[in-house]
């Protein structure tokens, strides 16, 4: 090994010789500076419990065991390489996809090469999308990740946004058009739009049915979907107040 290969350091990101020129930055706040050294998985705690167990409810067993807490944490520093300026447009509220110049098809979210095998992965180009969509298929969420649980209950659906061929998952706002969730249908056509303060993140956007949805369930499949909902807003309400 060389002498100058011994003393080689490797740059951090960010020095001038790495080459990279920051444009814009929202900093890091101080507080997650060292997020990832805290938790490591050291037990913090434990609780020794008795609770019931057994393969059926009328043969169950009281049994004891051992839970602990492991705090885990890390903090994820990640690009968003080719696919960034879509991540950017949203900071400024515009949606831009991509289009393929040699077959004309339309992609978000973004994809840097056409999915086409005759467009041998062409690169594509970056286009404007008009805020308007259709509602392809969605989902009302009865639970969910913990940081959603207090937005229960709430519509999930994949919508094609200005003609795309690909979908995107987006929370539809059913209650900020006066209709209530159990009148959720495929094919509503929807408004996309901004949180107030965008960071960078598909949650920045959702949609709203810019028209009535046209009703497919009968007044016993909403009656019965009402009812199913009410025990989830019970929980949530209860839960969390």
């Amino acid at each position: 090994m060389s002498k100058k290969e011994k003393n080689f350091k490797w740059p951090k990101i960010g020095e001038q010789g790495h080459n990279v020129k920051v444009i814009k930055e929202k900093p890091l706040d101080s507080k997650f500076k060292d997020w990832g050294s805290l938790g490591r998985m050291s037990i913090a705690g434990y609780r020794i419990i008795e609770a019931s167990e057994g393969p059926r409810i009328d043969k169950l067993e009281t049994r004891r065991y051992m839970r602990v807490y492991r705090p885990y944490d890390v903090l994820y520093n990640h690009s968003y390489g080719r696919v960034s300026k879509f991540f950017e447009g949203l900071l400024e509220k515009k949606i831009y996809g991509t289009q393929c110049p040699r077959c004309g098809d339309k992609f978000l979210p973004p994809r840097a090469h056409c999915w086409r095998p005759e467009c041998s992965l062409e690169e594509t180009k970056w286009i404007e999308l008009k805020p308007q969509g259709i509602l392809h298929s969605y989902t009302i969420l009865g639970f969910a990740a913990e940081a959603f649980l207090p937005q229960l209950p709430f519509v999930l659906g994949y919508v094609r946004i200005d003609g795309c061929n690909t979908l995107i998952a987006l929370r539809v706002a059913m209650e900020e058009a006066g209709y209530a969730l159990e009148d959720i249908e495929c094919d509503t056509p929807v408004t996309i739009k901004f949180i107030d303060k965008p960071q960078g993140s598909v949650l920045d956007l959702y949609a709203v049915p810019s028209e009535k949805p046209k009703s497919r369930k009968t007044p016993e499949q909403k009656q019965r979907l009402k009812k199913q909902l009410e025990v989830i807003y019970s929980w949530v309400k209860e839960k969390y107040g």
